[in-house]
C-alpha cells in the first residue's frame, strides 16, 4: 500500500510539474507575442515621427525665411514715399529687394503629422503594451502639445485665406507689369498692415514651437524607439 501511494503521489507530481512547465512555455509564448506586438507598434511610431521631424524642420525654416523677409521688407518699405513710391535712382536697390522679400514673405506650409499610430495605441488598450513610462508620458503628452501648435497654425492660415487673400486678389492685377495701381496697394496702409501682421503671426508660430517644446518632444519620441534604446 506504502508503495502504491508513493507511486500515486509521483504520477501526481509529474502531471503537476508538466502542467506548471505547459503554463510556463505557453506564458513564454504569449509574451513573446505581446513583445513582437510592441515591436512593431515602436517600429511605426518611430517612422511617423521620424516623417514628422523632416517635415517641421521644414516648416521651421520656411517661417523663419518668411520672417526675416517680412523684417526686411518692414524696414525697406520705409524709404519709399507711401503717397507716390516711386522707383528712381537713389532706391533702385530697394526697389528690387522688394520684390525678392515679397516673393519669400508669403510662402506658406501646414504641419500634417502621421497620428495614425499613436491614435491607435491611445484609444485601445493596446497602449499597455508600451512598457517605457517616459515614451508613454510623451505620447500622451502629444496631442496636447501638437494641438497648441497646430492651433497658433490655423490662426495663420485663417488670416492668410480669409483675410490677405481676398484683398489681395482685388487690389492688385498680375497681369499688369509696372501698374501705378498695383504700387500704390502694395504701398498702402492696409497692405502694410497686413504685412505687419504676417509677421506677428510668424513670430507666434516659431514662438509656440520653442516654447511648447515640440521638436524636443519629437526628438525624444525618437530617441525611445529606436531599436537600440528599446
Amino acid at each position: 500500500m506504502g508503495k502504491y501511494l508513493k507511486y500515486a503521489i509521483g504520477e501526481i507530481l509529474l502531471v503537476v510539474i508538466g502542467i506548471l512547465i505547459a503554463l510556463q512555455i505557453n506564458n513564454w509564448n504569449e509574451q513573446r507575442k505581446l513583445d513582437k506586438k510592441e515591436q512593431a507598434f515602436l517600429n511605426e511610431i518611430n517612422l511617423d515621427f521620424k516623417s514628422n521631424k523632416s517635415q517641421l524642420d521644414s516648416i521651421i525654416a520656411n517661417n523663419s525665411v518668411s520672417y526675416h523677409a517680412a523684417q526686411q521688407l518692414i524696414v525697406i518699405m520705409a524709404t519709399f514715399n507711401h503717397n507716390d513710391p516711386q522707383r528712381t535712382q537713389e532706391n533702385e536697390h530697394f526697389a528690387d529687394s522688394v520684390v525678392y522679400y515679397n516673393n519669400l514673405m508669403w510662402k506658406n506650409k501646414s504641419f500634417n503629422p502621421k497620428n495614425g499610430t499613436v491614435e491607435a495605441l491611445l484609444n485601445s488598450s493596446s497602449f499597455d503594451l508600451i512598457r517605457n513610462d517616459t515614451l508613454r508620458r510623451l505620447l500622451i503628452s502629444w496631442k496636447d502639445v501638437l494641438g497648441d501648435y497646430l492651433e497658433e497654425e490655423k490662426f495663420a492660415e485663417n488670416f492668410l485665406y480669409n483675410e490677405y487673400g481676398p484683398w489681395a486678389r482685388t487690389s492688385f492685377d498680375p497681369d499688369a507689369t509696372d501698374d501705378p495701381e498695383n504700387s500704390k496697394a502694395f504701398f498702402s496702409k492696409t497692405h502694410r498692415n497686413y504685412i505687419y501682421q504676417l509677421k506677428g503671426d510668424l513670430y507666434n508660430s516659431l514662438k509656440t514651437v520653442r516654447d511648447e517644446g515640440v521638436v524636443k518632444m519629437i526628438d525624444d519620441i525618437i530617441r525611445l524607439t529606436e531599436p537600440d534604446n528599446r
